[in-house]
């Protein structure tokens, strides 16, 4: 489970800042309200990468994270990777809708007890940004705004004590593989690994 993320204002990495920018500009376009620094909510507008619809070029623009499934009514924001190719909302997604989700942290919460959690933040052990696998949809929204889920994973073992999910982790150099509609959606998301470090965060 991932409810919440962060991008930091000083990014630091000059490809994210680039997209970021493109992303910005075509939300202004728009009048998304996009969202490019701080922590980012369900339902929020955030930059996100993916191939653009007309010539497959990868490229940043505005999302929203989660949309309200069409029977059921809840808000969907996360998405187990074991079963979303069997989901009728993503069958056409898990090949042309691919997406990549910066983030420069992520937030999970530990029950310590009845009544109390402790928020921990998980960061990239490199220092480097975080590109959180994930799958947009298309939808009837006045702005016209794709909507993104994040995928999950079962949470690697030096973590697992904290949350039993996480995101799905891309690393930065097999970013276009995930996005090309060509690479094999089980082979691919099976396979990968980005250490992440673990510290409590007020």
């Amino acid at each position: 489970m991932c409810g919440r993320y962060e991008i930091y204002q000083e990014v630091r990495d000059e490809y994210l800042e680039a997209l970021i920018k493109d992303a910005l500009r075509v939300s202004d376009k728009l009048g998304a309200g996009m969202k490019p620094f701080g922590e980012i909510r369900p339902t929020d507008v955030a930059p996100v990468i993916a191939p653009s619809a007309l010539h497959r070029r990868i490229g940043a623009f505005p999302m929203q994270w989660g949309f309200n499934h069409p029977r059921r009514g809840m808000l969907v924001f996360n998405t187990r990777m074991e079963t979303a190719p069997e989901k009728d909302l993503f069958v056409s997604s898990i090949d042309e809708r691919r997406c990549l989700i910066p983030a420069s942290r992520y937030f999970e919460w530990k029950k310590t007890d009845a009544d109390r959690k402790t928020r921990f933040a998980f960061s990239a052990e490199t220092g480097d940004p975080l590109y959180l696998a994930g799958l947009y949809i298309r939808t009837s929204d006045k702005r016209q705004l794709p909507c993104f889920s994040i995928l999950t994973q079962d949470a690697e073992k030096t973590i697992r004590e904290i949350h039993p999910r996480m995101p799905v982790l891309v690393p930065f150099s097999r970013a276009e593989e995930w996005l090309s509609p060509d690479t094999d959606f089980h082979e691919f998301i099976y396979n990968l690994s980005v250490p992440v470090t673990a510290s409590k965060s007020p």
